[in-house]
């Protein structure tokens, strides 16, 4: 540990916490579906980054970085399944229903793996997380490193993003499960949905 590897960490604290797809994907299948899912979203999440990081590392990150093309295609998927997750957020909650339905509906609409695919896609069609290791990472390594720190690096990025996303997906839970039958609960899934769909919406107009 050093000054440099200290700048590392505080800079990718300030990331992580800072709200974005990711958080909100956390956040709506934790409303939806509980803790479990939200903890199996922020793994594939942490997945994500990690092809993320190696791909930047085997050059792929700096091809999305130089070509147009590229960019914005990726850019226009991540829109694409930002957007969607969003509508079908909002159309789910607008459906309401009795508190029993509620209820039973607290329930994952998708298995294990679906949540954790969820992560690993949201992470992966987002352009910008690519470009943070193509652009940040080399901020903070200097030649003669050694490879063991990089990995070091790398290993610490992923317990913060997974670990906050995981905390971020239990608090929410907990605060689903005082508000399983109300309409407290539907509103929030609504203004989830419409988090979602703004995310989706500013990454298709955003400019490299």
């Amino acid at each position: 540990m050093d000054a440099r590897f200290g700048a590392w960490l505080a800079v990718s604290a300030v990331l992580i916490v800072t709200p974005g797809p990711d958080t909100a994907l956390v956040i709506r299948n934790a409303l939806r579906s509980g803790a479990r899912a939200a903890s199996l979203t922020a793994l594939g999440v942490g997945v994500g980054s990690l092809a993320w990081a190696v791909a930047a590392a085997l050059g792929v990150g700096l091809l999305l970085e130089r070509s147009a093309t590229a960019f914005t295609v990726l850019k226009l998927a991540g829109a694409g399944y930002l957007i969607y997750l969003g509508l079908r957020t909002i159309l789910g909650a607008s459906r309401g229903g009795s508190d029993k339905t509620r209820s039973s509906r607290a329930a994952p609409a998708v298995g294990d793996r679906g949540v954790i695919g969820q992560g690993i896609l949201n992470n992966l069609l987002n352009p910008k997380a690519g470009a943070f290791f193509v652009t940040i990472l080399p901020q903070f390594v200097t030649p003669g490193d050694m490879t063991s720190r990089l990995v070091l690096m790398m290993l610490a990025y992923e317990v913060m993003v997974v670990g906050w996303l995981v905390a971020y997906g239990i608090v929410v839970s907990r605060a689903r499960r005082r508000l399983v039958g109300s309409r407290v609960q539907r509103w929030m899934e609504r203004a989830t949905g419409a988090v979602l769909l703004a995310l989706g919406v500013r990454l298709a107009l955003e400019r490299r």
